[in-house]
């Protein structure tokens, strides 16, 4: 017989005769195995089967080895398997039927692909071997061997287990058994109902075999593999790390290298988001080498190791001393969890700051500053600059039996726990250290710096008071010129305005807006639900804008004493001026969406000479309106219709002598400057210079 089909005892379903004995071979192809499914068998139950049975042996004669003898009422369908190509069935009664109503027996028979052998391929899928109820049969033997290329291990998951249950006396009676190789390292016997999980091999084979008794049966399992690098390399200047299967359960058995390299004089600053790892040894499972930890990450640099960790931890970051670092995760065969992943990222080895002002904080993840910090940071600006450092916030480790293990170091002073806000002014340039362990983290510092009497070049930019909006600075004066290489508009947001009001109808700490051409820049603004027009700005100020023609604007800031305020927060943004508007000074007032605001224009006089101003010439209007305007164009059409006539007048008088044409031209020029203030003398007209 080969194939499918049925066998069942004689007259089955009607009782069955006495002293039968009856057998039956099935054999498959070569390279199959047979697999035998009862479905029903009901014969005389006598102790030990001694009056009738069922036998199922091993091979293709009554001589084979015997896998099974079944007798008495089995309704709860079983399968057997055989080891080769044939099966031999042998049914067996005695010379009475005692009970009666005795059935026999019935049971169906299939070949399959000889389960086991020998796969090479990267990954694939395995699957216990099952008869026709999806079962998998009794007697089961299979041997499973997978090689893959010697620069990978292999990454076993399995993601179906359901096996006869562990018996306390036998223990697992059927399971599946993982190795190295056959008689390698052991990486579990599993048996009963288990959740998805995982095992790796620590070289580039591993050996399965899936075992079943006599006795009860089950669904079986499906296991899957994949080839894996134990040793991983990274390069990239940002990149992301995690144990294997991560968002499952990491497998048992790992042991995986990851080493991320980057330019020199560069720092991993390694932010670990997840972290879930068997924290302590289990009953007969051997703890790490030197570990008090199960399973384990160790992270090493150029110096050496840095730290292990193991357990369920915070979410945390380190930063390698150099530009190396190395993980190397462990894991043992008891207990296995979700594992790590993490995120690292380029960090300057010393950092340096060249604007204006800058914000500066430490390396951090989650609102907590790395461990293994030790960063320098430096302010440079041209000589004789004052840098106004501010350090705003500041919380690290408390020191302990009076060391500073984390610290920030400022000149010759170092600070550690929690401070209150501290200044220092330096001149030039600066530097200071920041360190800390591998214990305690906090949420660092928070320092900020700003130049005073510096020239601002950029079209746009951020200005404050020093300090802002922490600290202010006592008896201070900083210029901030914002300067261009031609006449653009200047347009300045203040977004807050916070200084001491007016002591004697003085302001002791103030800013004022100055065009270096023309003096102090008058500014409307709302001060206490009034419009106020000044110069000198203090008190406490609704936001406010100034706008402004020139070439330069220069900001100053006069600080005496804070007295509980906060300073000033501007923005700054440089455009070019419209080509169709004729550059004019005026002051514009209006009111901006949901605050008050003061619109400024300025421009430089009339010149004889483009760029320059006339001598002795100074524009002192301040305000203007349409009805100015219309006023200053008619005035323009009459001086112009008075030229015209001056000049037809001096053409005229031929018989005049040379003198009275110098002395009509300057009367000429003297009434349009009297008529027109703003009319620019020609000097060399006015000394009888004429050609």
């Amino acid at each position: 017989m080969a194939g499918n089909g049925m066998i069942q005892s004689e007259g089955y379903p009607v009782n069955y005769g006495n002293n039968l004995n009856c057998s039956w071979t099935i054999r498959a192809s070569a390279m199959e195995q047979v697999i035998l499914t009862f479905s029903d068998v009901m014969l005389e139950d006598c102790e030990f089967c001694n009056c009738d049975y069922v036998q199922v042996l091993d091979g293709p004669d009554p001589s084979s080895p015997v896998i099974g003898t079944y007798c008495g009422e089995n309704r709860r369908p079983f399968s057997v398997m055989s080891s080769g190509e044939a099966l031999t069935v042998v049914f067996v009664t005695d010379a009475s039927n005692e009970e009666g109503g005795l059935t026999g027996f019935r049971a169906n028979y299939t070949s399959i692909p000889k389960c086991g052998g020998n796969y090479a391929t990267m990954n694939g899928t395995i699957t216990s071997p099952a008869d026709l109820n999806n079962m998998y049969p009794n007697n089961a033997d299979c041997v499973y061997q997978i090689t893959v290329p010697a620069m990978y291990t292999i990454f076993l998951k399995v993601d179906r287990l359901i096996l006869q249950d562990k018996s306390m006396e036998t223990g697992c009676s059927d399971f599946l058994e993982v190795k190295e190789t056959a008689m390698g390292t052991d990486l579990g016997k599993y048996c009963g109902e288990m959740d998805r999980f995982s095992v790796m091999t620590s070289q580039n084979t591993m050996w399965l075999r899936f075992s079943s008794d006599n006795t009860t049966t089950s669904q079986g399992f499906t296991v899957l593999w994949d080839v894996i690098e134990n040793t991983r390399y990274y390069t990239n200047p940002t990149g992301m790390i995690s144990s294997p299967s991560f968002g499952g359960m990491y497998p048992f058995n790992a042991n995986i290298t990851y080493t991320i390299t980057l330019p020199a004089f560069k720092q991993v600053f390694l932010k670990f988001s997840v972290f879930d790892l068997e924290p302590e040894v289990v009953q007969d499972v051997a703890s790490m080498p030197g570990q008090n930890c199960a399973d384990l990450l160790e992270i090493y640099d150029s110096s050496g190791r840095l730290e292990s960790y193991c357990g369920l931890r915070n979410p945390f970051s380190i930063l390698s001393m150099n530009n190396s670092i190395t993980l190397m995760f462990k894991s043992n065969l008891a207990i296995n969890r979700r594992g790590f992943v993490a995120e690292y990222e380029t960090i300057e080895r010393n950092t340096v700051f060249t604007d204006y002002n800058g914000l500066i904080t430490p390396p951090q993840y989650q609102g907590m500053y790395a461990h293994n910090l030790d960063i320098n940071y430096t302010i440079t600006r041209p000589q004789n600059e004052p840098i106004l450092l501010s350090i705003l916030n500041f919380e690290v480790q408390e020191p302990v039996n009076g060391t500073c293990l984390d610290y920030l170091q400022i000149g010759t002073e170092t600070i550690c726990g929690e401070q209150n806000p501290k200044t220092y002014i330096f001149y030039g340039s600066t530097s200071f250290r920041f360190k800390s362990d591998f214990f305690l983290s906090g949420a660092g510092f928070q320092a900020q710096y700003d130049v005073c009497n510096t020239t601002i070049m950029e079209d746009s930019g951020v200005l404050r008071s020093p300090g802002y909006p922490a600290v202010t600075y006592d008896n201070i004066t900083c210029i901030y010129s914002l300067r261009q290489s031609q006449h653009r508009t200047f347009d300045i947001d203040f977004t807050k305005f916070d200084l001491p009001p007016k002591v004697n109808g003085m302001c002791d700490n103030y800013v004022k807006i100055i065009d270096p051409h023309s003096g102090d820049i008058e500014v409307a603004t709302m001060e206490g639900g009034q419009m106020m027009k000044d110069t000198m700005l203090c008190g406490n100020r609704a936001p406010f804008n100034v706008t402004v023609q020139a070439r330069e604007i220069r900001i100053t800031y006069v600080s005496a004493s804070g007295n509980n305020t906060i300073g000033f927060n501007l923005n700054f943004n440089i455009t070019d001026i419209p080509t169709t508007t004729t550059p004019t000074t005026t002051t514009t007032t209006g009111i901006m969406t949901n605050r008050p605001t003061t619109s400024t224009t300025q421009a430089p006089p009339t010149s004889s000479t483009p760029g320059e101003g006339g001598p002795g010439t100074k524009d002192n209007t301040t305000s203007a309106s349409l009805p100015i305007i219309i006023a200053i164009i008619v005035v323009s059409v009459l001086l112009f219709t008075v030229a015209v006539i001056c000049i037809v007048k001096s053409k005229s008088s031929k018989n005049d002598s040379e003198n009275l044409k110098i002395l009509s031209v300057r009367r000429t020029r003297q009434s349009c400057a009297v008529l027109n203030p703003s009319y620019e003398s020609n000097e060399e007209l006015n000394r009888g210079e004429l050609k």
